[in-house]
């Protein structure tokens, strides 16, 4: 609908002109070339905002990608049972290899019967139960025996040991120091070195006792190393031996304690059981109008239960869970170790899935066999090559979007919407850049990804040469850790390499240096942190410089050796696109300031209208005042016009 001009219509005497179109019009002539570009300006920042989603979308698929390609397996396993499966765990580690199993038993785990319940809510009295885990050592009718470690009459010097102990395959018990009679050995506090019977390296210092007393360790060690006198030693001479024990608790695992109040069920109590890691419980209908309640162990000789109930005054009869003297009256079953024959030697493991015979593999045995088998691995180049191929095309599509999205043209329309931004331009080139850079850290050679059959075409798309590839695999298989597997390695055959923190060190390579002086270790000059693994091991951890992250465990002394440290290809890309695309990475930064841009062309817009509203206002104010004018000379016209015709009339 057309505007009505009040202004013209009241104002009949004026000059008939449509003020509010005219200014209106004057208005817009002034304004919309500027609300012109303003908008066009908005359009084209939502136009960057949707090309920057479509980059963070595809750098999240290339991400996927990547991390589906980190540390994929090279190798390809057989293995010639059926009950037996060989599988990789750790592409960095594992190496070609071929070997011969037979395996004569399975690791068991213990099994505990407690029955003659009428029913699941029948109740048993209140109270503690400690659980302990470790190993029934009289099961098997080993260390039984209580004979010396040393011959009766040991002299006792300050802070000198008292020798090598006479050697045993396993003790089995509490080691005891009897003082002659006529000593003191009250004063002097032995330090007991060994291993407990699950093989963790133990300390215990011992008390000495009066004359003719004997006291005996906490510990139940399976051999000692070492009994060692304070600095202050009393009198006599001592007779060091040990007492066979019936359970040796396994150091590694934390004893547990239940709280049983009064009025729980067996139900209650095995869920209360359940809690505990190693320990399943149930409650068995036994199909003759009773139920049992059952415990099982983990798997292994030394991940046995023994259970120890300190009952309630006044609400007594938990203690038919108590096996500290009958266990093998509750025992269904025994906890037992797998027992395997590999190339030859014989070995124990307290699992059924072995990850520490084929370093970087893991073995899953579920039977017995009769004879030997054969379990190997070889390079699998087919599966390799695919892998490599599905890296391109996730590279590929990556690299064509960024290349659209950022693509130059004399024609604007043609141009890509981001054609111009800086950053987007740096974060192509980087990708590239990364993709073509040296890869260290994989030994003491450098490799390329082009030693892998990797090229790079003038437009920046990658293919691989398949010939190219088959042949350097085989040759060097090194090649394609440096593309897909991030290693530690050493060149000691005596070095454990491992990742010691989240934080990873820079690739490359670095000097370990071992003082055997002082038991110090150093690597690339920088002072190593020490210390001992679960396993009793002593290890050196880097916690300064560009080595940081990186342990090492020595099997045995190592005077001097490289370490190295290769960080993949694909996670170097991988590291980069998370980069990209955190909270407050570069996209985030650069889709806050496309939104900035919006909001401040937003207010530039804001501006306009108010300075149309003033220009309506001045322009609506000047033609009132020229129609007033107007108005004001068209009445003197008509008064003259009157006058002289009044005149003419007389």
């Amino acid at each position: 609908m057309a505007a009505v001009d009040y202004v013209s219509a009241i104002n009949t005497k004026g000059s008939g002109l449509n003020i509010t179109q005219i200014v209106e019009s004057l208005v817009e002539a002034e304004t919309k070339p500027k609300v012109d570009i303003i908008n066009k300006k908005i359009d084209e920042k939502n136009l960057d905002i949707s090309a920057l989603g479509q980059i963070k979308s595809e750098l999240n698929t290339l991400n996927t990608s990547l991390v589906s390609l980190t540390n994929v397996s090279k190798f390809k396993t057989a293995s010639g049972n059926v009950n037996a499966s060989l599988s990789v765990v750790d592409s960095s580690k594992a190496e070609v290899f071929s070997s011969d199993i037979n395996v004569s038993s399975l690791a068991t785990p213990q099994t505990l019967e407690f029955t003659g319940f009428a029913l699941p809510t029948s109740t048993t009295g209140s109270g503690v139960i400690t659980i302990d885990f470790g190993n029934w050592i009289a099961s098997d009718g080993t260390a039984t025996d209580t004979d010396s470690l040393f011959a009766a009459g040991t002299s006792v010097n300050a802070s000198t040991s008292l020798g090598t102990p006479i050697s045993h395959n396993t003790l089995g018990g509490q080691v005891t120091i009897s003082t002659s009679a006529g000593g003191n050995q009250s004063s002097t506090s032995f330090t007991i070195v060994g291993k407990d019977m699950a093989g963790n390296n133990i300390t215990e210092v011992v008390t000495g006792g009066g004359d003719g007393q004997t006291v005996s360790s906490i510990n139940v060690f399976k051999s000692v190393t070492s009994i060692t006198p304070g600095s202050t030693v009393g009198t006599g001479t001592v007779t060091v031996g040990h007492s066979a024990s019936t359970f040796g608790k396994n150091t590694a695992k934390t004893s547990k304690t239940v709280t049983i109040t009064q009025g729980s069920s067996i139900a209650t109590i095995a869920n209360n059981l359940n809690q505990i890691s190693g320990v399943t419980a149930s409650v068995l209908n036994k199909g003759d109008g009773t139920y049992s309640l059952v415990l099982r162990s983990d798997t292994g000789r030394n991940s046995a239960l023994r259970l120890t109930v300190s009952e309630n005054s006044g609400d007594t009869g938990l203690s038919v869970l108590d096996t500290t003297s009958d266990n093998n009256t509750h025992q269904t079953t025994a906890a037992s170790d797998a027992e395997l024959t590999v190339d030859g030697v014989s070995i124990n493991r307290s699992s059924n899935i072995v990850t520490d015979i084929f370093e970087g593999y893991s073995l899953s045995i579920s039977a017995t066999t009769s004879s030997s088998f054969r379990v190997s691995s070889s390079l699998d180049e087919d599966t390799s090559l695919e892998n490599m191929k599905t890296f391109v095309n996730a590279f590929n599509q990556t690299r064509s979007l960024l290349e659209e999205l950022t693509k130059s043209s004399d024609v604007p329309e043609n141009r890509g919407p981001l054609s111009d931004d800086v950053m987007i331009g740096v974060i192509k080139n980087q990708l590239n850049s990364l993709v073509n850079s040296k890869l260290n850290g994989f030994g003491s050679k450098d490799y390329y990804a082009s030693s892998l059959g990797l090229q790079t075409a003038r437009d920046g798309s990658l293919s691989v040469d398949e010939a190219k590839f088959k042949k350097n695999f085989l040759a060097d298989p090194n090649a394609f850790n440096a593309i897909f597997i991030s290693s530690f390695s050493s060149n000691s055959a005596y070095l454990s390499v491992t990742s010691d923190s989240t934080i990873k060190p820079k690739s490359g390579q670095y000097s370990f240096i071992f003082n055997s002086g002082n038991s110090t270790a150093t690597l690339d000059g920088l002072a190593m942190t020490s210390g001992t693994d679960d396993n009793g091991d002593t290890f050196y951890a880097s916690t300064n410089g560009d080595a940081t992250g990186i342990k090492i465990t020595p099997s045995q002394t190592v005077d001097s050796a490289l370490v190295f440290y290769g960080e993949s290809l694909v996670e170097k890309l991988s590291k980069y696109t998370n980069k990209l695309l955190e909270v407050s990475g570069d996209l985030a930064n650069k889709e806050i300031e496309f939104n900035q841009d919006i909001s401040d062309f937003n207010l530039e817009l804001t501006d306009l209208d108010t300075v149309s509203e003033n220009l309506e206002k001045r322009y609506k104010k000047q033609f009132t005042a020229m129609e007033g004018a107007i108005s004001s000379l068209k009445n003197t016209g008509e008064f003259m016009t009157n006058l002289m015709e009044s005149f003419n009339k007389d």
